[in-house]
């Protein structure tokens, strides 16, 4: 005998979204918490920008949500954001304004999809250097049949529609490994994008100290970059790269490149700071009353 259950929905699931709406609270309704907003952005063969954020704290976070961003990914990797505080930031950035990646430390499925679960719209997944990881990580975004990840009642799901979108899901191609099997990892189903690691490729590449940390890309790097672009258009990929400002975006967009994060949270707060202290020590200096040395 085929037992029929009956459909649920938990208690006062429609009660809740409707406070919610009418409190202005859309973000965590099915109205506004679109989980592939950067696919439907570059749809059309234009630009997405965003900005890195790995400030522990809320505040500034909810500021930096605010700026404008396409969106922004958490740094779990190498910021100071960490596990136990990620919810409140990818709220708080939300608040401002922003949905948010976050780039995950490993290659973890769990860890993947714990990122999802509690608000993410995508994650960013570092030293992907064969098709294997590729297709393991790409798997950890999406649910069975076309992948691995676990559904559980968390915060993705208050829209409801949880199982409909698939998540934004970016690679990091950042060794020698990572480019000899460039074509196998971008063709991966489930990679929405990828994006170059610039630095530690220039690392794995064993290219000296100035040729790493220089203003402007390494011959290698730049070569680099467009076997990356020339591999997206063929398999019909996002290129990713980090800009440093303006100029940096300029060149990239000109070479292919659409995803990009420009400069981070940490970067813009020193230099701000930097170039307010600079202009008014300059005006301190230019009306400084003059002193008994200066007579």
């Amino acid at each position: 005998m085929n037992t029929v259950w009956p459909k649920r929905r938990w208690p006062y699931f429609d009660e809740l979204l409707s406070v919610l709406d009418t409190w202005g609270a859309a973000p965590f309704t099915s109205k506004r918490f679109d989980m592939n907003p950067i696919c439907k952005a570059l749809s059309d063969s234009s630009v997405s920008l965003g900005s890195w954020y790995g400030i522990r704290c809320n505040l500034v976070a909810e500021r930096f949500g605010a700026v404008g961003f396409d969106w922004v990914i958490v740094d779990l990797q190498h910021g100071t954001a960490s596990w136990d505080g990620l919810l409140s930031i990818l709220q708080s950035l939300q608040l401002g304004g922003t949905f948010s990646l976050v780039r995950v430390t490993g290659h973890d499925p769990a860890e993947i999809g714990r990122a999802l679960d509690i608000g993410a719209i995508g994650v960013v997944i570092p030293m992907v250097s064969t098709p294997e990881q590729a297709r393991l990580v790409a798997g950890a975004t999406r649910y069975p049949p076309r992948g691995i990840r676990s559904i559980g009642a968390a915060r993705n799901t208050l829209g409801g529609k949880a199982l409909d979108q698939d998540p934004f899901c970016v690679v990091m191609i950042e060794t020698v490994e990572g480019m000899r099997n460039l074509d196998a990892i971008v063709a991966t189903p489930g990679v929405d994008c990828v994006l170059l690691g610039g630095g530690d490729l220039a690392v794995s590449m064993g290219l000296r100290p100035d040729e790493i940390y220089s203003a402007f890309p390494a011959p290698p790097i730049i070569e680099a970059m467009e076997q990356l672009v020339a591999a997206c258009e063929r398999h019909g990929k996002i290129a990713g790269n980090a800009a440093v400002d303006a100029a940096d975006a300029r060149t990239l967009i000109a070479r292919g490149i659409r995803f990009i994060p420009i400069g981070a949270a940490a970067v813009f707060l020193t230099n701000a700071a930097k170039r307010e202290l600079t202009a008014c020590r300059s005006v301190a200096a230019e009306l400084r009353p003059p002193t008994k040395a200066d007579t």
